[in-house]
């Protein structure tokens, strides 16, 4: 493990205000997540919003930001793919009306999509 990324974890785990501020704030910047790149980024911060069972706005942005980083459509129907296993088919269905109309497309699904 790289030095600056154990330095991180150790700074995460004592609740070091300046990380939690510049973490809680907002977004980061494109090429700040370490180790990450923007593309790989994007979904992991969708992946996120699906785990909890997020808002369609929030749905809509982090498809937005995904697809402006050079997503895939089908990279973002991958993630839900590689996501069920973990959250479940529940948290799944109910993000696929959201995330495909922020894909531009209407499945006439409940919820919109």
């Amino acid at each position: 493990m790289r030095r600056e990324h154990e330095d991180l974890l150790r700074r995460l785990a004592v609740s070091d205000p300046a990380v939690l501020e510049a973490l809680l704030g907002e977004q980061p910047a494109p090429g700040e997540c370490a180790g990450l790149d923007d593309r790989t980024a994007a979904l992991v911060r969708l992946a996120a919003f699906v785990a909890q069972g997020s808002s369609s706005p929030s749905y809509q942005a982090a498809v937005a930001d995904a697809l402006a980083a050079g997503v895939t459509d089908g990279e973002v129907v991958g993630t839900l793919l590689a996501l069920a296993p973990v959250v479940g088919t529940v948290r799944i269905e109910s993000a696929v009306a959201d995330v495909s109309l922020a894909l531009g497309r209407d499945l006439g699904l409940p919820g919109g999509g």
